[in-house]
């Protein structure tokens, strides 16, 4: 992983599923704390065996494993089927926990995670805090078993200056949540949904054009909604919500 010093020298980097250590070796060179989260015992074994410097041998299911506390940063090989819960479970430590990860995935999910498809609702919520960039690509036929789909790198760093504070970010994803879910097409359309009557100001009050589509609300533009909303429409119009 690169970034060590922008990351910070007191983090902790958290390996997932590091299968033989291929990667591992290299990480140990560092000379900073690793611990590696593998779930097959037989391959925890095999790695505890290399007796590597500066590394903790963990057999555990990472998406269960309780997390150290401080700092970290997190490299991994994540399965197709569960690495949107891992990744989120990275995230949902905040951006003064989960300094920065460099993550192997599908290279349709990463390009959703950067952009490439438009806006979306996971991104939304978690861009406040987060980037997301593509890193390398690999082809399939790089790996024993061959997979269905060539594989990217995602990178994620926190932002040095959020977009709101972490303190919120609960009901932060509410609301963004909530104009998702009114399946509009423009934020004009979906803040009408939301509350007639004060959609409108709201609007104004964010300087975000009416006719905007949803999907290309940029991050900047969502924390200028959350901001220009309080409470936001959804909670004053949903009393079922307040129970």
């Amino acid at each position: 992983m690169t970034g060590a010093e922008s990351a910070g020298n007191d983090s902790v980097t958290v390996e997932v599923g590091p299968g033989a250590g291929r990667i591992t070796k290299e990480l140990v060179r560092d000379g900073h704390p690793i611990v590696a989260v593998e779930v097959d015992p037989h391959w925890a074994d095999r790695l505890a065996e290399l007796e590597l410097p500066n590394l903790t041998v963990v057999n555990d299911d990472f998406t269960t494993w309780p997390l150290p506390d401080g700092p970290l940063r997190f490299i991994g090989n994540l399965p197709f089927g569960t690495g949107t819960r891992m990744l989120r479970r990275c995230l949902a430590l905040g951006p003064d926990r989960c300094r920065e990860g460099v993550f192997l995935l599908q290279k349709q999910y990463t390009r959703k995670r950067t952009g490439a498809y438009g806006g979306n609702l996971f991104n939304a919520q978690w861009e406040p805090w987060y980037t997301f960039r593509r890193g390398l690509g690999f082809p399939r036929q790089e790996f024993a078993p061959v997979p269905g789909s060539d594989t990217e790198t995602l990178l994620v760093r926190s932002r040095p200056r959020p977009l709101a504070p972490w303190s919120r970010h609960a009901a932060y994803q509410r609301f963004v949540e909530d104009v998702f879910n009114t399946s509009r097409l423009t934020i004009g359309e979906a803040a009408r949904a939301l509350d007639r009557r004060a959609g409108p100001g709201w609007l104004r009050g964010a300087r975000v054009p009416p006719g905007l589509r949803v999907k290309d609300i940029t991050a900047e533009q969502w924390a200028d909604l959350f901001h220009a909303c309080t409470p936001p429409p959804a909670r004053r119009i949903s009393p079922q919500r307040r129970r």
